[in-house]
């Protein structure tokens, strides 16, 4: 007897329904024999969930389509509305009509909207209901980046209870605030020294006995999931022991070599046996192992015996519940723009830079001046927008939310301690949010000069001279000036993109860490037990940053104080097929396989991906949530109408930069038709053969588990798709009809060209039958 389907369609207000002809889609979906069709404008608001709970409960209905947006985005809203009607929670299927469908340019919508829902209604009658496993969560978490939101995090966390390990790249806590020298008050109107504020954060975290302070330390490789990690982290050597050192500082004074200070924005020396600043935490001296020559002379200064020279970097694991990504930003370097001098004149500085003149703990002790010429100018011009709200490479194609405040700050201090300079700030747009524009409004009252326009160049025709046209009447001007400071873009610092890539989290575009759902989910990460706080997600200040850093901390003490649904995406063995061979065990690189008289796998290390599926001789194991019979039906969904090139996404990676490319409305051919798995190394040769034989023009495998610390190896992934071809040049068919993309998910726009290059290739966008281009030309296309 065929199971009772329901096909819930939602219009997203017109995201949907202003492209797709719903009344036409309900009609197809009708044809396909389902209990019911319903439509709603929001299917995912409180409304709409009890139209689909009361169709479920009144038609007895025993599986459910949603055709709506991405599952990425409320898979689960609808999986909880569903259990709460009775029915099992894996019993609903997604169509994506929205990020895939309605937001893809397209001659036919509609059409593909059509296949989308008739793909997940085959699929959802050969779904089987499944339950998830509790585990019990390791009430610990790992803060990646010591700076205030790091630190804040990391509090939080401990005064309630819960164990914190804090790694830090640098050897001190503190982050860039620790450079900035002055923080603005829109109460007080005026400035405050950052450190008096951050010193006390620094000291709590050091004396906090719930939280393990790792310096010189970072996460490079993760395994396990939300509830249960199992971390490991690298941590180079300090090569003077903490314990034993006393702070003398002998071993500065007796050490000969000297490079530049990265504390003092390089505008200072320091040694290589050095300590950061006098509030650094911890208080130990450090050595910098790229700097030390290793004369010995500061291990014959030390009466502690606290230098090793010869420590070695150092790799431990660590079990922790969730994870907590706070690695900051840099500010961009300005180099390249060669356009405005900097790196060739030494009056033209990064605000970064000022804030270190101007920081009584600064190289010049306060005193505002040129950092190599010692003489204090008499005019200083800023220059906004360095690298931000520009579409040239190498910039950063928006606002970065700080930079306006920062040089009304800086012009504000340097107004009332040096009184005689003139300040120039020369702006696109002046971006005083909220209770800023007081002090916006207070520092022009102090006399600077504000030029709306567009610095175009800064050249030395004995003075420094600026060239920008005044676009508010005053034409083309050139300034005259002895200091230009360059307000520059904040960038993702190198630790953010390196612990992003370590612990498997998505990246935006520019490389920041990316948020689950800005709006509803701001501080969660794409990895489910993985958070975000600070400038590792993206441009914010110091307030937004502890803001998020506490928000961060509060999700992650949900997640270890109580245990942790795992869902079953494992695979899973039928004993009365297994004969115990081992293959299984052997091919899988996680351990997941093991036997203990019987071959069993286990669901915490199972990752999912259906590697070991076709490596089984006697066919033993399987995905529940992916099975043979569903797999088939999804291709004969999408082939009904006519001929289509079907691409297989895994879940993760490729089907989620599919979605980034409808969210950027960049199109792609309207012959494809995507269908989600959790990775190709399930695809059997069987499955393309059906696909091609049922008319399927070509096949497109898109897969980025590769570059996920949990994803497929690489080599394994290759040699997949060989035998995927192989297998069909065997069954006569032409191989080039298989495409294989590496998938990147900050660069979706690959994906959407590699997609319009494979169906030109098989010619007409697609259109055509069998390709008759040569093998080079199929071969070079695949390099690309």
């Amino acid at each position: 007897m065929a199971s009772r389907v329901g096909v819930f369609i939602c219009h997203c207000g017109d995201n949907i329904k202003g492209t797709v002809d719903v009344d036409r889609l309900k009609m197809a979906a009708y044809a396909e024999g389902v209990e019911c069709v319903e439509d709603y404008p929001y299917m995912c608001s409180a409304d709409g969930q009890s139209l689909i709970k009361s169709r479920i409960k009144g038609l007895s209905l025993e599986r459910i389509v949603v055709a709506a947006c991405s599952p990425n985005v409320h898979e689960h809203t609808f999986r909880e509305c569903v259990k709460d009607a009775g029915l099992n929670q894996y019993m609903v299927d997604i169509a994506n009509i929205r990020e895939q469908c309605a937001w893809v340019p397209s001659e036919d919508a509609t059409g593909r909207a059509i296949d989308i829902v008739r793909s997940s209604i085959y699929g959802v009658r050969h779904a089987v209901p499944l339950e998830n496993m509790t585990v019990n969560a390791e009430k610990r978490v790992m803060v990646v980046g010591g700076g205030i939101a790091g630190m804040t995090a990391a509090l939080a966390l401990a005064k309630q209870g819960i164990h914190v390990y804090l790694l830090e790249s640098s050897p001190t806590l503190g982050g860039n605030m620790v450079k900035i020298g002055k923080v603005f008050s829109p109460d007080k109107l005026t400035e405050e020294c950052a450190m008096c504020s951050l010193a006390p954060i620094m000291g709590e975290v050091a004396k906090n006995r719930r939280i393990e302070v790792r310096t010189l330390s970072q996460a490079i490789g993760l395994k396990g999931h939300a509830g249960d990690f199992t971390v490991t982290i690298e941590s180079a050597p300090a090569y003077i022991d903490q314990k034993k050192c006393t702070s003398c500082g002998k071993c500065a004074s007796a050490c000969p070599v000297k490079v530049k200070d990265e504390w003092n924005a390089s505008l200072s020396l320091r040694k290589a046996a050095y300590r950061p600043f006098p509030q650094a935490v911890p208080a130990s001296y450090t050595i910098d192992g790229d700097a030390c020559k290793g004369c010995g002379s500061c291990v014959k200064a030390c009466s502690a015996g606290a230098i090793d020279l010869d420590a070695k970097p150092r790799r431990e694991t660590l079990r922790v519940g969730a994870i907590i990504i706070a690695t900051g930003h840099r500010e961009l370097d300005p180099s390249d723009k060669h356009e405005l001098g900097y790196g060739r004149y030494s009056g033209v500085l990064t605000q970064t830079e000022l804030a270190r003149l101007l920081a009584v703990n600064g190289p010049t002790a306060g005193k505002l001046k040129n950092p190599v010429t010692g003489e204090a100018p008499r005019r200083v011009v800023m220059v906004q927008c360095v690298g931000s709200r520009d579409e040239k490479p190498g910039s950063i194609p928006y606002c970065s939310k700080i930079c306006c405040m920062v040089a009304l700050k800086h012009a504000s201090y340097i107004k009332d301690h040096f009184p005689d300079i003139e300040v120039y700030i020369c702006y696109t747009d002046m971006r005083a949010p909220g209770t800023y524009e007081n002090y916006y409004r207070e520092v022009q009252k102090k006399g600077v000069r504000f030029i709306r326009g567009r610095v175009g160049e800064v050249f030395k025709d004995g003075p420094l001279v600026v060239r920008v046209e005044d676009t508010l009447g005053g034409g083309p001007l050139e300034l005259e000036t002895d200091m230009v400071v360059l307000s520059c873009a904040l960038e993702p610092s190198p630790g953010t993109v390196q612990a992003a890539k370590a612990l498997g989290v998505g990246m935006t575009p520019e490389l920041f860490v990316r948020e689950k759902h800005p709006k509803l989910d701001p501080a969660s990460t794409t990895s489910r037990g993985i958070f975000v706080c600070g400038t590792a997600a993206g441009a914010k200040d110091i307030t937004e940053s502890i803001m998020q850093a506490r928000a961060a901390a509060s999700k992650a003490a949900e997640l270890v104080s109580a245990p942790v649904e795992i869902e079953p995406r494992f695979a899973v063995i039928d004993h009365d097929k297994c004969t115990g061979c081992g293959a299984c065990i052997r091919l899988c690189p996680y351990g997941a396989a093991y036997t203990n008289g019987v071959v069993t796998i286990d669901p915490l290390s199972c990752i999912g991906l259906g590697g070991c599926i076709m490596r089984c001789p006697e066919h033993a194991i399987s995905l529940p949530r992916c099975s043979d019979e569903m797999l088939y039906a999804r291709i004969d969904g999408m082939l009904c109408d006519g001929p289509r090139i079907l691409a297989f996404l895994d879940e993760n990676i490729a089907y989620t930069a599919a979605d980034n490319a409808g969210v950027n409305r960049l199109a792609y051919p309207s012959s494809i038709r995507i269908i989600r798995l959790p990775s190709i190394m399930l695809l059997k040769p069987d499955h393309l053969i059906y696909a091609l034989k049922k008319g399927a023009i070509g096949i497109f495998l898109g897969d980025g588990t590769t570059n996920s610390p949990e994803g497929a190896v690489k080599a394994n992934v290759a040699k997949r798709v060989e035998e995927l071809k192989k297998a069909l040049a065997r069954e006569g068919i032409d191989p080039r009809r298989v495409f294989y993309y590496e998938v990147y998910l900050p660069h979706y726009r690959g994906l959407a060209a590699r997609m319009e290059q494979f169906a030109a290739i098989l010619g007409g966008k697609g259109k055509a039958d069998a390709p008759d281009a040569p093998i080079a030309e199929v071969r070079r296309a695949h390099s690309l």
